[in-house]
């Protein structure tokens, strides 16, 4: 028997942080999740509020219309994993008055869809995601039978099966893509048949419905993906079998992401190609949202432009994800964010044209209690909000540097600040399997940058793929002003250990953007396949290096004195590379071509 409100089960239950107890004939007992200690307010740099809705919704998507108007889409029928029958409160609703300051109106254009999962608006067309079917909206406007107002583009080839999802469709490139959940059974287990042949898949497809193909696979229960600037995917995937914490993964056409079927069942589809690590492991269990992670959103501008904020469905407030490419792989910081969301977990985020983040919740978080409140926000960035925070984490070959959003006080900034634990996630049938190795790191030494605002620690000892690195921070002040800072906390997944050598006079990233007396100092002189020259016209010594533009080392050489020096790209194929001279205390980066 499936508990009344078991979303537990079914949609997010066994995400993660949830386990069952079976006591008789299928009573269920749950075990209470551990308190969490993400901050309790809302972030310095927003502003919060509830959006005044006419009634209480379980947020299953959010999108836009070109006239400024939301797409809501809500499921009625909570249930287990199994497949509920069409419900007239599983709606689409057109949300006007939402991004400005007038009445808010909500209209009902469409009904009846099973245990709807994701929208996304093209072109002003809507498309829903349901658990049978892909459908889109022949109409933006209510209509006298909201139940007839759809059709059915694609019928999921996956059948009526347990806990099976088709969440937040993407629209890319002309082609639709979406992840599928993996085959689990009651409790989370993965000792089950694959339910088809697109079990835990990465879907593309047509609009028109046409040439479904699995595009990556491996996934578990992927509550939600997301697109950046570039047109890169990335998805949450929630802890179980196989996956011994949360996932926040960047997505590849024809990799695979770990999810296995467990003996004596055969291998799943995936299992044959090669593995992807996740870019960033959300601890489990931890003191920030790692229960049920949910839709992640990309943010393209403001001081958190390129970074990520996720939600989870059964854990409050918001994370956010600092990413950066290492030997061409994306791996990164999540940080604790905000709150201020009350006893609801975020399901389903959408940035709003008026430039507010939309944030749609489902019922009370800790093992879903089901007290019916699910108020929906609406978070606005501040025109100038001051805050004290760690902005991001970046590897080097000797540790790692925290890049701050203002400078650090250096007064009594000691490695006895930094408190650094390592740990290797190994995945394994049971549900949860397993976390290992965990050992403590010793920051030897701590240097501050030029302009305060990047603090490098060393540290030896440090150990890759899918290790999390958790860094605590201690008696870290600002510079100038009172702000304490916002949370002392972050976990880097290390993937691979960077080559880079630590600056002081400035970063990498910024090294395009200055000036410097070195920037006359160097030029290409020729180029021939796979190598160039470079012509230095500098007294004394230097060295010069050929970097991708991640910041990975291809060829470093050191000289004297002005010469024509060669570089090479090696077996790297041919693309954008940064050229960096350095001399002294100073370096200059320029793109080159070849």
């Amino acid at each position: 028997m499936v508990p009344a409100k078991g979303f537990i089960q079914g949609f997010n239950a066994i995400h993660g942080r949830v386990k069952a107890i079976a006591i008789g004939m299928g009573v269920l007992a749950w075990m209470t999740a551990p308190a969490f200690s993400i901050p309790t307010t809302v972030h310095p740099a927003f502003d919060i509020k509830e959006l005044g809705l006419p009634d209480k919704y379980r947020t299953m998507g959010i999108d836009f219309l070109s006239d400024g108007r939301m797409v809501l889409v809500t499921t009625g029928t909570m249930g287990g994993g199994e497949v509920p029958n069409p419900d007239p409160n599983s709606c689409v609703f057109i949300v006007s008055g939402a991004t400005g300051t007038g009445t808010i109106q909500v209209s009902k254009i469409a009904s009846d869809f099973r245990q709807p999962s994701g929208v996304n608006v093209v072109n002003d067309k809507i498309y829903v995601s349901d658990r049978d079917a892909f459908y889109s909206i022949p109409s933006n406007a209510a209509t006298g039978d909201p139940a007839a107002n759809r059709t059915k583009i694609l019928a999921w080839p996956m059948g009526a099966k347990w806990h099976q999802w088709i969440f937040t469709p993407i629209f890319s490139g002309g082609k639709f893509y979406a992840p599928y959940s993996g085959s689990i059974r009651v409790g989370g287990p993965s000792d089950v048949v694959a339910s088809s042949d697109y079990s835990g898949a990465f879907l593309r497809w047509d609009p028109d419905g046409k040439n479904l193909e699995k595009w990556a696979g491996g996934l578990r229960s992927p509550n939600g993906a997301g697109m950046n600037d570039a047109g890169e995917m990335f998805v949450m995937d929630n802890q179980g079998s196989w996956l011994p914490g949360c996932t926040f993964m960047h997505i590849k056409q024809g990799r695979f992401y770990g999810h296995r079927q467990s003996p004596p069942q055969a291998p799943n589809w995936a299992e044959k190609l090669p593995y992807q690590p996740p870019a960033v492991w959300i601890p489990y269990p931890s003191q920030i949202a790692g229960a049920s992670n949910s839709q992640p959103v990309y943010v393209s501008k403001g001081p958190y432009a390129g970074q990520w904020f996720g939600g989870d469905a059964n854990g409050p407030g918001l994370t956010r994800f600092a990413l950066e490419k290492v030997n061409g792989d994306y791996q990164g910081a999540i940080f604790r964010f905000s709150n201020a969301t009350g006893a609801s977990g975020i399901n389903r985020m959408a940035w709003g044209p008026d430039g507010a983040l939309y944030l749609g919740s489902m019922e009370h978080f800790g093992n879903w209690p089901g007290n019916g409140l699910m108020p929906f926000y609406k978070m606005t960035p501040k025109a100038s909000g001051s805050v004290f925070e760690m902005l991001a984490v970046h590897s080097f070959k000797d540790g790692f540097e925290i890049e701050f959003t203002e400078p650090v006080s250096k007064t009594g900034l000691a490695p006895a600040n930094f408190n650094v634990t390592q740990w290797h996630y190994t995945r394994g049938a049971a549900y949860g399997c397993c976390k290992d190795a965990v050992e403590n790191r010793t920051v030897s030494g701590v240097q501050v940058s030029d302009d305060g605002k990047r603090v490098f620690l060393q540290i030896s000892g440090l150990k890759a793929m899918e290790y999390v690195v958790d860094i605590k921070l201690t008696g870290v002040k600002p510079a100038a002003g009172t702000n304490a800072l916002w949370d002392n906390e972050t976990w880097y997944t290390l993937n691979a250990i960077s080559d880079r050598t630590w600056n002081p006079s400035v970063g990498l990233s910024q090294r395009l953007a200055r000036t410097s007396p070195l920037s006359s100092g160097f030029k290409v002189g020729s180029v021939r396949p796979g190598a160039l020259i470079v012509d230095v016209d500098l007294a004394g010594d230097f060295t010069l290096a050929l970097r991708t533009m991640d910041g990975s080392l291809v060829e470093e050489r050191s000289g004297s004195g002005p010469g024509k020096y060669p570089l090479s790209r090696g077996n790297r194929s041919q693309g954008v590379y940064l050229l960096e001279l350095r001399q002294g205390g100073d370096s200059f980066a320029r793109p080159v071509l070849f």
